[in-house]
């Protein structure tokens, strides 16, 4: 059998399969992407909102203006794994094991100080937007069943941070991330998301606001 025999209709074959992976993967994150909003925005209860599509099917960003006391408004990012790729996917797996959601809550107060709660093996170097770590205070901690650093500034933050996350009624695996910085007064969360663990983060984020605010 002569390679060009077999050649093409693996290459037909390979079209076929190509393309029904996009439209599924395609239907998939579009489903996500629905959901996900939706979950944000009953949480929320915004006033106002603005959504850019990224990429045409990977995710969202989003800005929601709320009517808080402490909070100005709320950003949101969602990067969802590339699903509608056949031959991008499986390499993505490698680099990317779950779809990822960042909140950024921007207070309309002064924080007062800075602290973070991080799930051990998140990252690999020192966590982006951290500057000066060697100045942090650092205490290993545990979140459900799940393995955290945290790193404090003073008592303040610690006292403020750790007991807000420990009140938490969530499964902390999809938890990466919590922290508050006074630099930029935001409330940052990074997770992997869903239906349980949104409304729990979004509904309790304000009072963590409340309590770091000057």
């Amino acid at each position: 059998m002569s390679v060009t025999s077999w050649l093409f209709p693996l290459l037909v074959a390979l079209a076929i399969v190509a393309t029904v992976q996009y439209f599924l993967g395609r239907r998939k994150n579009l489903i996500l992407m629905r959901e996900y909003a939706n979950v944000i925005e009953h949480a929320l209860k915004p006033i106002d909102k603005t959504y850019t599509w990224v990429g045409g099917y990977i995710g969202f960003k989003a800005e929601y203006k709320v009517k808080q006391e402490v909070v100005k408004t709320v950003k949101a990012t969602l990067h969802l794994k590339p699903r509608l790729s056949l031959f991008y996917y499986p390499i993505a797996k490698l680099t990317m094991r779950h779809d990822k959601l960042y909140v950024v809550m921007e207070t309309s107060k002064a924080i007062a100080g800075e602290a973070h709660l991080i799930q051990k093996g998140m990252y690999r170097m020192i966590p982006p937007g951290i500057e000066h770590v060697e100045k942090f205070h650092k205490k290993d901690v545990k979140l459900g069943d799940r393995d955290f650093e945290m790193l404090y500034q003073d008592g303040k933050g610690e006292r403020r941070l750790l007991p807000w996350a420990q009140s938490l009624k969530v499964d902390f695996k999809g938890i990466k991330h919590l922290s508050f910085t006074s630099s930029t007064n935001v409330i940052y969360a990074f997770i992997e998301p869903s239906s349980d663990l949104i409304p729990v983060l979004l509904g309790g984020m304000p009072d963590l606001a409340a309590t770091v605010v000057k």
